[in-house]
């Protein structure tokens, strides 16, 4: 199975310079340990009734000191894009090495709501696609509540299907109960 970083045999470079759609260049790259800070300043700055739905509360610096000590690109791979020096997203691709839904790996965004709609997160989305693929992966998962309107309008411009609604499944930041919506992709043909 290839490594992060190889794409159909040839090396996969990081980082990768994108222009997006108004003109200005971002720097994406696979997230270091030292991007905490930076990672912790950027989750701070998605508005909270956004950030409400995420898993985890990416606000305490806790979270993100977690997430930087245990990287392990080989079952959650976290790519970041930068412009000038500042996180302005962030997608993750997880996976399972082993077991029954090994070849299943689910997808998460977030992306600045100033830097969406210019392309950013389309990119990003494209390289966990590609990168999925190289791992061998043959379904992506995406779960996201129904208020999530700019996300689900994401990965469904790259494929993404709705499979189910859970509803009352999954519970917010401060605890109301929410539909819990699976939007799945398929990398190859059934």
């Amino acid at each position: 199975m290839a490594e992060p970083g190889e794409r159909r045999g040839r090396p996969k470079t990081f980082p990768r310079r994108i222009a997006l759609k108004d003109g200005r260049v971002a720097t994406i790259r696979l997230m270091v340990k030292k991007d905490k800070d930076k990672l912790l300043r950027f989750f701070r700055g998605i508005p909270e009734e956004e950030r409400m739905f995420l898993r985890d509360d990416v606000t305490k610096p806790e979270t993100i000191e977690a997430w930087a000590r245990d990287l392990d690109y080989s079952t959650i791979l976290p790519i970041v894009a930068e412009i000038e020096g500042r996180i302005v997203a962030d997608a993750t691709l997880h996976r399972r090495p082993y077991g029954w839904m090994q070849h299943v790996a689910e997808v998460r965004i977030v992306v600045d709501p100033t830097f969406r709609g210019k392309g950013l997160g389309h990119a990003l989305l494209a390289e966990i696609l590609d990168i999925a693929g190289t791992w061998g992966m043959e379904i992506l998962v995406s779960e996201l509540t129904p208020e999530q309107k700019p996300a689900i309008k994401l990965v469904k411009s790259v494929g993404f299907k709705r499979e189910a609604t859970l509803r009352r499944h999954v519970k917010d930041l401060i605890g109301t109960p929410r539909d819990l919506l699976v939007l799945t992709r398929r990398l190859t043909q059934e």
